[in-house]
């Protein structure tokens, strides 16, 4: 039905179900991760209606949650993630504060880049948080530098979780990129959040192979094509990959097949309503990540429904209050528009 296609999972199969050894408290935490992200999503959009934010444009991820929470729960401390502009979350599961990077989306002086910069435009390597950037398929060379770095400093099991939308397949640094990381057995996962749309180009027009996973073939490494709206697959997915490049295997490719539920942005509302089938968007909105996972849950038995709030309120103000210190925090000052432009040690641009 419209630009959805039938997926299969491709390469190796991910034989062991590891969210098996997690715990209550594990489970519980993905859950409220998953709600963190949806709030998080929610209360953006609602602050530009309003006329709260009045910078950039709200990349949504309604609908993707799944992948943010699957794909870094599973993470050592000292991972690299690469995240891009649907992962906001991803900022806060790997340590940065809500409140930074409100500051960040708001421009604010004690923003990650000092208000030079939106949204995912920031990185803090002292959590392995690798600086993105808008050309998505460019992400995948910064990683594979970040990881040559790292083996010439003789770290080889540190991986790297670099995230792509479907659409950047089919760029030129992405597939020199792969090619660089399969050669050299770089520990890197690249996950491809195909939302069955780079902006409004369908994915049938975008890749002409039956999945995206199958361009892993093309360099050897194992490529997987997964329900990307079911957290415990994501988990169970990554946890295959990240055994695999700390083995020294090299990289894993890995297809969420997920939908964006939203627009391209928040201006692309209603012309995304125009390009989209009505009843292709119904289909997805019955995927919903959230109540799946809450329906697991439940069907466990080690949870209530009380233990199951939907959303969690405690979250709910945490997101508020991260919004209200971003928009109460000072702009920056004029002068410093022209700082942090040069490394002035050497004379040379960044």
């Amino acid at each position: 039905m419209g630009s959805t296609r039938t997926r299969r999972k491709n390469g190796q199969q991910t034989a062991i179900a590891y969210h098996e050894r997690l715990e209550k408290s594990d489970l519980l935490e993905i859950y409220r991760r998953l709600w963190f992200a949806r709030i998080f999503d929610e209360a953006l959009y609602d602050a530009k209606k309003k006329g709260r934010l009045r910078r950039g444009n709200v990349y949504g991820s309604r609908g993707q949650e799944a992948i943010q929470v699957g794909t870094t729960y599973p993470l050592r401390p000292d991972d690299f993630v690469s995240p891009i502009h649907r992962d906001m979350p991803v900022f806060v599961f790997r340590g940065m504060t809500p409140e930074q990077v409100m500051c960040q989306i708001w421009g604010k002086a004690n923003a990650p880049t000092r208000g030079k910069d939106s949204w995912s435009h920031m990185g803090d390597m002292s959590l392995g948080i690798v600086h993105s950037t808008s050309m998505l398929g460019s992400t995948i060379a910064v990683a594979c530098g970040v990881l040559w770095a790292q083996r010439l400093d003789g770290r080889r099991d540190r991986v790297l979780v670099a995230y792509t939308g479907e659409g950047a397949t089919a760029t030129g640094p992405f597939h020199e990129g792969l090619n660089f990381a399969a050669v050299h057995k770089l520990p890197l996962i690249v996950v491809v959040e195909n939302n069955q749309y780079a902006y409004s180009t369908p994915v049938e027009l975008e890749v002409p192979t039956e999945t995206v996973a199958d361009r892993a073939k093309g360099y050897g490494i194992p490529g997987y094509c997964i329900d990307g709206n079911d957290v415990l697959e994501v988990y169970n997915t990554t946890c295959a990959a990240l055994e695999h490049a700390r083995a020294g295997n090299g990289p894993v490719l890995i297809e969420c097949v997920t939908y964006r539920l939203q627009g391209h942005a928040d201006h692309d509302e209603t012309r995304a309503r125009q390009y989209r089938p009505v009843e292709e968007i119904e289909l997805w909105e019955k995927r919903d990540p959230l109540p799946r996972y809450r329906q697991y849950l439940l069907k466990t038995g080690l949870f209530s429904e009380a233990e199951l709030p939907e959303p969690p309120p405690d979250i709910v103000e945490q997101i508020q209050k991260a919004i209200e210190y971003a928009i109460s925090s000072p702009d920056p000052e004029p002068h410093t528009a022209l700082e942090d432009i040069y490394d002035e040690s050497a004379g040379v641009s960044r």
